[in-house]
């Protein structure tokens, strides 16, 4: 789900920091405070999806996201890039002081925890860089080739998520400037005993007491019990169903967005840990047992498409001696281009997907074939559709609309008495 290529990792870094922008921005807003790490973190985001379109359009990467390798075009987004990023800079570098704010707040504010969130979110973002741009200036420098893949950045940006989660549910429940520390204290002790009972509970539910999977299940649960402990306080004066009617938009997308990154860490942590893969030979009536299923390979035969001719795969599949699925690959040779492309055969469930592929033909009507489970690979995508979901209603908060249009009326009339 996520290879941690060069291509991935350039559109990936102007969204953490883009994230980390979207809640500067709302601390900014609220207190008037951040004000120049705000305009640093729209500069850095801005700057890192040029970034992007430089890495992917100019050639410098070899990648199979790569769109097209025409240094032309390099040279001139790298120029457009250095002259966004130098003047950006230096009219940060200029006028900054004139920006500064000088309001305090609490060790234990909501202040300091967003402060916390950007900080996490920009090591993440500077790591990712450092990964992706290293082999790349080395290779520039010296010539010597050097490969950074999946263990440099899984062990340094999980940590990092686990970190940003445990803010996340105190940042929910903090206050604006100042937090008696006993208050807080009384909000936090049931939400860490709930996760506490709940992540032990939900490892016993799935058969699995892996410490990657009950750490997870334990940060989730903290998220989610940290929202919901606060929907409680805010609705407790004027009672549950009234409570929830005055809330707005906003509150509901940062509920939303929170809950969408811990099913998201849930898909991850649980696809990473629990998927099953084999790659074998497999002849006509052949059986394999994977991950608690049973595939039968029944055969290939020739199948004819729009534009592509094809050896169409059927791969039945048991569990329990019950048929749940039947699957079909295809090898599929495009006449135009003549082109062979692998279609995978997938059955998608709500906890676990299924995958079978067809490599090359063997002998006797065999077949080299490759079978994937991969339990709960949804929730990652379910996850980042909560995400977004949150950001659009949020964006939708009544408030944004009555301040544009007290601003409209502003310039009516100042038009009218001109």
């Amino acid at each position: 789900w996520w290879f941690w290529d060069p291509v991935e990792n350039a559109s990936f870094m102007p969204w953490l920091v883009g994230t980390a922008l979207i809640h500067s921005l709302a601390v900014t807003e609220k207190r008037g405070v951040f004000k120049s790490w705000t305009v640093l973190l729209a500069i850095a985001a801005f700057s890192l999806s040029l970034l992007g379109t430089f890495l992917v359009r100019s050639g410098v990467l070899t990648s199979v996201h790569a769109f097209a390798s025409d240094p032309t075009r390099g040279v001139f987004i790298l120029i457009f890039l250095l002259f966004v990023v130098g003047g950006s800079l230096t009219l940060f570098a200029l006028r900054a002081p004139v920006v500064k704010s000088h309001v305090g707040f609490g060790l234990w504010s909501r202040e300091t925890l967003l402060l916390g969130n950007n900080l996490i979110l920009v090591v993440a973002a500077s790591m990712i860089l450092l990964g992706t741009l290293y082999p790349l200036a080395l290779d520039a420098l010296t010539g010597a080739k050097l490969s950074v893949g999946p263990p440099y950045f899984n062990a340094l940006f999980v940590p990092l998520m686990a970190l940003l989660m445990l803010a996340m549910a105190v940042g929910v429940l903090v206050r604006w400037k100042h937090t008696p520390t006993a208050w807080l204290r009384s909000m936090l002790v049931p939400v860490l005993l709930g996760s506490a009972v709940l992540a032990p509970l939900a490892a016993w539910c799935l058969g699995d007491f892996a410490w990657p999977v009950l750490s997870t299940f334990a940060l989730a649960a903290w998220v989610v019990l940290a929202g919901v402990r606060d929907l409680h306080d805010k609705t407790r004066h004027k009672g549950l169903p009234r409570g929830i009617a005055g809330l707005p938009r906003s509150y509901w997308g940062m509920q939303l967005a929170h809950l969408g990154i811990a099913v998201c860490a849930l898909g991850v942590v649980l696809s990473s840990h629990n998927s099953a893969q084999r790659d074998l030979r497999m002849a006509p009536g052949d059986a394999v047992d994977l991950g608690g299923y049973q595939f039968i390979f029944q055969g290939a035969e020739p199948h004819r498409g729009p534009n592509f001719s094809a050896q169409r795969g059927s791969v039945q599949v048991l569990r329990n001696g019950v048929q749940v699925s039947l699957l079909h690959p295809e090898k599929r040779l495009y006449s135009v281009q003549q082109s062979v492309m692998t279609e995978a055969g997938i059955d998608a469930g709500f906890t676990r997907d299924l995958y079978v592929a067809l490599g090359e033909p063997l002998e006797n009507g065999a077949w080299a074939v490759r079978i994937h489970v991969k339990p709960f690979v949804r929730w990652i995508w379910l996850g980042g559709l909560m995400t977004g979901l949150g950001g659009f209603l949020a964006a939708l908060d009544r408030r944004y609309r009555i301040k544009v249009k007290a601003r409209v009326r502003d310039v009516l009339g100042k038009g009218a008495v001109a």
